[in-house]
């Protein structure tokens, strides 16, 4: 809409008619409906493209790169704010244990349950009505070894239900998988950390997403609202050293909870540091099958003995011990994966890694991307408000999608 400035007749000031009717503006008023497509959009796309999108209509630029910018961050803020204020009202309340968390409800019926084909189907009752000990071609030792448990416990559990076994959820269980995850500064080799979470309960599941000891702080109180009474924690992250310190004074405060190194860090450690002690792939594949083998069972004394045994023949000590030490000051979080993988429990953090990938990663880890924090949380809080079905309620109803439910 063009503007009209008009002069005063008598002292000559310019005077904007209606100006008087119009909220606070520094010469421009953006919509909201205009200021919603302008947060949605980047969440797909870069800001100078954004831009253009937003001009179509008109045939002319309506906001710049920069005011795209500047309005999802002033919104991620009102955002935070909200948070941070709902946080501290908590945190005076000491019924925190009779509150219900504000989730997003789950589906019981997956969209993609895991297994094997159906082909293989009558190749797997033929061999466990045989007994055999191996597995059936195309069908990996692992899922063999909780397929033979899971028909030794129920002997009439048919071969399609034996296809689909894996990881649920327990009816007193809170699942909590947290991580960080980085996003490139402008300055080269340098990074900021975005910490993120997925809680799973039995009702639904919640993301969260931020910085620092703000997200410690709002995990923190979340958590104890979703377990209630009588309910029990676990977590699975990579053992990084701010989730080992939290969950530490954390569990202080809970009857029952467990903290697990998730099994894909673990191994992913133990390659990477093993190639640099190791003098070539010929010594480093036996020593990890020994290594590798004795922390799936849980046995951490067993794959220290083996690094220390490997001593001698290293070419870089100073990876050795640090690979010893990772595993030392890990070892009270390092279970028997087999067995638990064999009793159908979690062993993996594959909820948060998705959630790193929806929240952070697709939209900011393209190649040559670089960001401010601020930019950066703010993309990830928008679009961790979009998968926690609070959109809608914000944009619409100017609120803040809750912690707690009503």
């Amino acid at each position: 809409m063009s503007r009209q400035i008009l002069a005063h007749h008598e002292h000559s000031e310019h005077v904007w008619p209606g100006n008087a009717l119009l909220p606070a503006h520094e010469g421009m008023i953006i919509t909201r409906g205009l200021q919603e497509w302008a947060c949605l959009l980047p969440q797909d796309l870069p800001f100078a493209p954004v831009a253009r999108l937003l001009g179509w209509q008109t045939q002319e630029p309506v906001v710049c790169e920069s005011t795209i910018r500047n309005l999802v961050r002033i919104h991620a803020q009102i955002v935070h704010q909200a948070q941070k204020a709902e946080v501290a009202a908590l945190l005076e309340r000491s019924d925190l244990d009779t509150l219900k968390p504000q989730l997003v409800l789950t589906s019981h019926t997956p969209r993609r349950r895991a297994g094997w084909p159906q082909a293989l189907s009558e190749a797997v009752d033929t061999a466990l009505i045989a007994g055999e000990t191996r597995a059936p071609e195309g069908v990996s030792p692992a899922d063999w070894e909780r397929v033979v448990f899971a028909r030794r416990e129920e002997a009439h559990r048919c071969v399609e239900d034996l296809r689909h076994l894996g990881p649920a959820l327990e009816t007193d269980q809170v699942l909590a998988t947290v991580d960080e995850v980085l996003t490139r500064k402008p300055q080269k080799r340098c990074f900021w950390e975005l910490r993120t979470a997925k809680i799973v309960t039995p009702e639904g599941v919640r993301y969260l997403s931020g910085t620092g000891d703000a997200f410690v702080l709002m995990l923190t109180v979340f958590l104890q609202v979703c377990l209630g009474q009588d309910r029990y924690l676990l977590v699975i992250a990579d053992g990084a050293r701010w989730i080992r310190a939290w969950y530490q004074g954390l569990a202080c405060g809970l009857q029952e909870s467990c903290l697990l190194l998730d099994w894909y860090h673990l191994c992913k450690k133990c390659i990477e540091l093993a190639s640099m002690i190791c003098r070539g792939k010929r010594a480093k594949k036996p020593l990890l099958k020994v290594v590798l083998g004795s922390l799936w069972q849980g046995e951490v004394a067993e794959a220290i003995a083996a690094l220390q045994t490997h001593r001698p023949e290293a070419k870089n000590i100073a990876k050795l011990d640090e690979l010893i030490g990772y595993l030392q000051d890990r070892a009270l979080y390092i279970p028997n994966y087999r067995k638990r993988r064999r009793e159908r429990r979690y062993i993996g953090s594959g909820h948060v890694e998705k959630t790193n990938d929806l929240l952070v990663a697709k939209r900011q880890k393209g190649h040559g991307m670089h960001w401010s924090l601020e930019t950066s949380e703010a993309l990830a809080t928008l679009q961790t408000l979009m998968l926690n079905g609070g959109w809608e309620r914000y944009w619409r109803d100017r609120e803040v999608l809750p912690l707690v439910a009503a």
